[in-house]
């Protein structure tokens, strides 16, 4: 590759990131990320570096724990050990470069991939610019740290190192990509298969396919027995309960009781009841939800999802992902907000460079190549716009703007008050500013409290979820006015209450 086409991409590639930087660092300044992220991912880091290498149920992540005596189960994610020394080195700012620095490795992957596969750097520019503009990827970053990048990241390489036969980059690969979630574990033996039986049916290492999921699914069993939950664990699989009842849609809409989970009922479901699973992956059950899932198919056509057309693997492929995302009972995991759209980020690229290579030496490989990326930024911009996906915070996301910047909160008068806080004290905070506190075993999302000793809570804070700001404010009258709390600090909109005597166990 000619130096300057080794500058041009250099550029390309350190000018998107800068984008991403932006996005990234400027959003937990102003505390806009988040418990039930951040927060989270701090637990599970120190439950890591206590010697826990499965991490105990952490406890930041119900903030109904004093009326639901429950804790969110741990992702099965071993592959989240390769963060660990940014934790270390950084804290929270070291989870969020390990995840830029990852995103950046992504895109290198596409640009590698697309290269090897076509001869053409140009080819790989296009397919790294094409990533760089997907919706995905920009919610990722204006969202917090998850583990799902630790695997994500890894998918093209796996790609590229099958294609190349360098066997232990593909294991390497493989392996950081399905130990990163539990649902990736599934959706890796999928893809493994399809690969096998539709892709590479000539490749002389085809056996490493088999290899590969049978290994994943070894991991997956493994793993569901060991971050299960336990007797006060909740595991994600209950968002999918709902497909074991007789009448699924009237137990979404609160007509029926919940069911409880069952593999084997909920099968049955999906594989003898078609229709309702076809109009549960476009329609939704909630009137106040609707035109979300209808966006996300129409973000996914315009950002590639048109090589479907000409290369309908992908789709196949990408089958586990839209049934894991569009049938939860949780509308978060419908749109494109959030790391929900990491998955469509890795493999769109991927599909029209495939769709391309059809027309290889012809206007329309270009065409191609070009429109897929144009096409993948134009939906971008769309959707930073608006967006039908509930709960859109364009001041997390518009890196453009001068309110992205802005906070009513001065950083670094806010860390010096959380300076009070004893370091392995038991806390609760708010969700913007728990990501901000060292975290240990007892760290609690407000309002959940249960044994905490210190609660530390933001004045105005524009979304404290689950509560509201006028809901904030009477608990903050109401600590003060109690006779089990003290106020320790209130000064720069940071208010801390120690508690006066012992929590009752």
């Amino acid at each position: 590759m000619p130096w300057r086409a080794r500058w041009v991409v250099a550029g390309v590639w350190l000018f998107f990131m800068l984008i991403y930087g932006l996005i990234s660092f400027p959003n937990h300044y102003n505390f806009r990320t988040a418990a039930t992220e951040l927060a989270y991912s701090l637990q599970i880091m120190d439950y890591h570096s206590r010697g826990h290498i499965v991490p105990r149920l952490p406890s930041m992540t119900n903030p109904w724990m004093d009326e639901q005596d429950w804790r969110t189960d741990a992702h099965a994610s071993p592959s989240v050990l390769t963060a660990l020394p940014f934790y270390w080195i950084g804290g929270p700012w070291g989870l969020l470069v390990h995840q830029w620095l990852l995103v950046g490795f992504m895109a290198v992957g596409i640009f590698v991939y697309a290269k090897h596969r076509t001869g053409l750097w140009q080819a790989g520019m296009w397919g790294m610019i094409h990533f760089f503009g997907m919706w995905g990827v920009t919610s990722l970053m204006a969202w917090d740290w998850h583990e799902l990048i630790s695997g994500i990241a890894w998918v093209p390489w796996a790609f590229y190192a099958f294609e190349t036969k360098n066997k232990w980059l593909f294991i390497l690969s493989w392996a950081l990509f399905v130990g990163a979630k539990e649902n990736f574990a599934l959706w890796g033996v999928w893809m493994a298969l399809l690969m096998f039986i539709f892709i590479y049916r000539r490749a002389e290492n085809r056996k490493w396919l088999i290899w590969a999921a049978l290994g994943t699914l070894i991991w997956f069993a493994v793993s569901y027995f060991l971050y299960k939950g336990g007797e006060k664990g909740y595991s994600r699989l209950n968002l999918y309960a709902y497909l074991a009842a007789h009448d699924p849609i009237a137990v979404l809409q609160g007509r029926d009781p919940m069911p409880s989970f069952s593999f084997l009922r909920v099968a049955k479901t999906i594989f003898l009841r078609p229709q309702l699973i076809w109009t549960l992956l476009f329609d939704t059950p909630y009137p106040e939800m609707v035109g979300v899932k209808p966006e996300l198919h129409w973000a996914v056509l315009w950002s590639g999802g048109w090589s479907f057309v000409f290369q309908p693997i992908f789709l196949l492929i990408l089958l586990p992902v839209y049934m894991y995302k569009l049938l939860s009972a949780d509308p978060l995991l419908w749109g494109t907000l959030y790391h929900y759209g990491m998955e469509f980020a890795a493999m769109l690229p991927i599909a029209v460079l495939w769709t391309a290579e059809r027309w290889k030496g012809s206007v329309w490989f270009w065409v191609c190549l070009v429109g897929g990326a144009l096409g993948a930024h134009l939906m971008n911009i769309s959707l930073l716009d608006s967006r039908y996906s509930k709960w859109y915070d364009p001041e997390r996301h518009r890196w453009y703007s001068p309110k992205h910047y802005r906070s009513i909160y001065c950083y670094s008068k806010v860390h010096e008050g959380l300076q009070v806080i004893p370091k392995e004290a038991a806390v609760s905070a708010t969700s913007r500013l728990a990501p901000h506190i060292p975290p240990r075993e007892e760290y609690y999302h407000f309002p959940a409290c249960k044994n905490a000793e210190y609660i530390a809570l933001l004045r105005h804070d524009p979304n404290p979820w689950p509560i509201s700001t006028k809901e904030l404010h009477r608990f903050i009258d109401s600590l003060e006015k109690s006779p089990k709390w003290e106020k320790l600090w209130d000064k720069d909109l940071l208010v801390i209450f120690r508690r006066r005597q012992p929590p009752s166990k």
